[in-house]
């Protein structure tokens, strides 16, 4: 039975004041609301309970100024996200992880990241903490997201994504593609770029 990393809803919606999108919340209160406040439970009862989020990391990559898009094919597990475009990296974090959640979080997020592509991340940047409420798969689920730099070596699952690396021009072209998350990155990186 998996058991992935929670924090309860109302942290969260105090953190973003009930709003959506990617809000710069200072890491280091992020780090201690974690460590005080999440603990692993089945996955089958978190993805089915509201009043808790799942912890995700969601790590944007970008190589020389271009951004990596996939695309979820049918041999995915998560039939929600089929034929979608994905602009982050990421998935659940488990209790193997880590011994306290913190730690569980930043090797789960290395797994992650080395579970689906094969790269060499040469710098990766906290962004903020990314709350999406429009769907009921984004209601059971909290993001913090990351810009990683990398030198892009391919997919570690090949049959599982389709991917491209755009600019955000491009990427802009395809909105309607974008799942929730990805079009909230999207506008955080569009407003990152334009200061």
């Amino acid at each position: 039975m998996e058991r992935v990393l929670v924090v309860p809803t109302r942290i969260v919606e105090e953190l973003v004041n009930s709003d959506d999108g990617i809000f710069p919340i200072d890491l280091g209160k992020l780090r201690e609301l974690i460590e005080k406040n999440a603990f692993f439970i089945d996955r089958d009862v978190a993805e089915n309970d509201e009043t808790l989020r799942q912890m995700i990391p969601y790590v944007l990559m970008r190589q020389q100024e271009k951004f990596l898009l996939l695309r979820r094919t049918k041999k995915q597990q998560e039939r929600r996200l089929h034929g979608k475009l994905s602009l982050g990296v990421g998935g659940h974090i488990n209790s193997n992880d880590g011994s306290t959640p913190w730690q569980a979080f930043l090797k789960g997020m290395e797994r992650e990241i080395h579970e689906e592509v094969n790269v060499e991340v040469l710098q990766l940047s906290y962004m903020g903490l990314l709350n999406d409420t429009s769907s009921p798969v984004s209601r059971v689920h909290v993001g913090l997201v990351y810009l990683a730099e990398v030198n892009f070596l391919g997919l570690n699952e090949p049959d599982m994504f389709d991917f491209w690396f755009m600019d955000l021009t491009e990427i802009e072209r395809r909105r309607e593609e974008l799942e929730g998350w990805s079009k909230l990155a999207l506008d955080f990186l569009k407003k990152l770029m334009r200061n």
